[in-house]
């Protein structure tokens, strides 16, 4: 609502205006109403108002006069006189004062509610100017901000312009010592894909959210640095900064799905040392591939040492084939240890990835050795190695070949021992050929003329799943190949791998893969 004042010195004209006019439709509140101008300039002295409504010639103090007085303390504020004189002076005075509106008595009630419509509209529309001034501001100061922290930690920007700038933009830091820190998000090309596949939109809001943590508890300035990283130019207490970044990452962890890893530096005089500062914490933030994720990366971190007693890589290579094909899950164990003690010496995560690729090459040449490959025992092409740069720690990719071997140790112990290994490739070949219809154990098992309970059983000793697990990991595997393919809508895949519900497939692939079926699309 609007706030007008009304005034005139005729009481019969004032309480015409205060009563037959519709204020409360039009938007406006009357909040003030006299005779005495005097009384009415006390009160717009003690009070914001908006709209002016006054008789021009009254005693002591004119209508003109008030005016002036109002659009002293605001310039906006709009005036509608009021008069029973015709005079000129009067309406050229009024016109001086940019008046909105002029009135002659006796006043015309549709007349002054059509000057009203148009004072309530004009200050609308300075309203609005004023939302989308101060949203440009904001967006003007954000672009400023986060191109100038970059800029700051990366050391990229003139001193001259960079002393302007704080000249305009003057920072607080303490003790003239501030702190460079990057924030990564863990596990980010899991989450969104590469940055040029598109998957960048989740991270944005996620880095969004970090930011806000941090100026909720007045870290100091961040920017977007990568689309998962953050960098942070740290300019509260230095003597708190551990403390202070380790309880933004329990923050974090607490409130989000995801976790951050963070590297920072030492004190650094600001702005001079900042940029020399985040380049030590840039080279830091890869020692995650060694020493872990989902934790604060200090200015002493070290990586892992070599192992003096390492053993030759070739020899280690042989005994883990060879404990996978005598299916010995302890000793692949104790050689994945082995495989991974060599790259603690290694200086960055891009020559961890390409010793774990090489490993994986070699891996699938033995196999072949064995008339075997990842595509017949896994069902993988040679591409599916390029999920391992994927990795962010050592423990993630050791984990991953520790499953594999397992995998591939079982599958070969299975064809080597199995007395029914033919039976199970015809219930895997009839599961297949029959994904999108409903499939029971029980069904099967008549079609094969087995008893259910002997040919589950059969089952799972032979393949190392349950019969429906197989069912659902074969109908999964399909839907992200549907998935894939924009011609489907997600309710068609779910129909076409046996699931009449969406709800119940759509909770399925989140179990199995992490993610929506709509999420999973939005990877490519």
């Amino acid at each position: 609502m609007y706030r007008a004042v009304l005034v005139d010195d005729e009481i019969y004209d004032l309480e015409g205006l205060r009563v037959l006019i519709p204020w409360e439709e039009l938007g406006v509140q009357v909040v003030f109403s006299g005779e005495k101008p005097l009384a009415a300039l006390q009160y717009m002295e003690n009070h914001d108002i908006d709209i002016l409504v006054t008789d021009i010639k009254m005693p002591v103090l004119t209508g003109l006069d008030l005016s002036r007085k109002a659009l002293e303390k605001n310039p906006n504020v709009k005036t509608v006189f009021i008069s029973g004189y015709s005079d000129f002076e009067y309406a050229k005075q009024a016109m001086h004062l940019k008046a909105d509106g002029y009135i002659l008595k006796p006043v015309d009630d549709n007349e002054i509610i059509e000057v009203m419509q148009k004072v309530v509209q004009e200050l609308e529309a300075q309203e609005d100017q004023k939302t989308l001034a101060a949203a440009r501001l904001v967006e003007s100061y954000d672009f400023i901000k986060n191109g100038f922290v970059q800029h700051l930690l990366e050391g990229d920007v003139e001193p001259q312009k960079l002393r302007a700038f704080l000249a305009e933009y003057p920072l607080e830091v303490q003790g003239g010592k501030a702190i460079a820190a990057l924030v990564e998000i863990d596990d980010a090309l899991w989450r969104y894909g590469q940055e040029e596949d598109g998957g960048i939109q989740g991270a944005e809001a996620e880095l969004q959210s970090i930011g806000s943590i941090i100026e909720a508890r007045g870290l100091g300035l961040w920017c977007k640095y990568t689309h998962s990283q953050l960098g942070l130019l740290y300019t509260a207490d230095p003597s708190l900064a551990e403390a202070e970044l380790q309880e933004l990452i329990h923050e974090i962890r607490s409130r989000h799905a995801f976790t951050v890893t963070v590297s920072f530096g030492e004190p650094a005089d600001f702005p001079e040392g900042i940029p020399h500062s985040f380049r030590q914490v840039k080279e830091r933030i890869g020692y995650k591939m060694f020493i872990g994720k989902n934790r604060l990366i200090p200015p002493s971190a070290s990586k892992l040492k070599m192992a003096e007693d390492a053993k030759d890589i070739q020899t280690i290579l042989e005994a883990t084939f060879k404990a996978m094909t005598n299916y010995g899950l302890v000793a692949i164990c104790d050689c994945v240890d082995d495989l991974f003690e060599t790259v603690s010496a290694f200086e960055n995560p891009v020559k961890v990835h390409n010793f774990s690729i090489h490993i994986a090459s070699k891996l699938e040449t033995y196999l072949n050795q064995l008339n075997e490959s990842f595509a017949s025992l896994l069902g993988w092409k040679m591409e599916h190695l390029d999920l391992i740069r994927r990795f962010e720690t050592i423990e993630d990719i050791k984990s991953w070949f520790r499953r594999t071997l397992f995998e591939i140790a079982e599958r070969l112990f299975i064809r080597r021992n199995g007395k029914n290994r033919r039976l199970i490739e015809q219930i895997e070949k009839y599961v297949q050929e029959h994904l999108a219809e409903e499939i029971t154990l029980k069904e099967v098992a008549n079609y094969f003329s087995y008893s259910p309970n002997h040919l589950g059983y059969l089952f799972r000793e032979h393949s190392g799943e349950t019969f429906n697990d197989y069912v659902v990991k074969m109908r999964m595997e399909m839907a992200m190949k549907l998935l894939k393919d924009p011609r489907y809508k997600i309710y068609e895949v779910s129909e076409r791998v046996g699931y009449k519900s969406l709800a119940y497939f759509s909770r399925l692939f989140r179990e199995h893969m992490g993610m929506t079926p709509g999420d999973f699309r939005k990877q490519g």
